[in-house]
């Protein structure tokens, strides 16, 4: 499966399924693990650090297309 970096907002569903989701409205699934940037901050996070308070926040992840 082929994977890029791409930039979107940031949610996962109620199974725990990180992705992202393009200003097109695609979602797309995060490559896990991984390091992604929050781009409002610059601020780099491993995906086993992320909260509630990520989710809706835009990030640059590496995702499965």
């Amino acid at each position: 499966m082929e994977t890029r970096i791409l930039a979107g907002v940031l949610s996962w569903d109620k199974d725990g399924r990180y992705f992202l989701e393009t200003l097109m409205e695609d979602r797309y699934l995060l490559v896990l693990p991984q390091i992604i940037t929050l781009t409002e901050t610059d601020e780099k996070l491993a995906t086993d650090e992320l909260a509630d308070l990520h989710k809706g926040m835009n990030v640059i992840a590496r995702c499965f297309v």
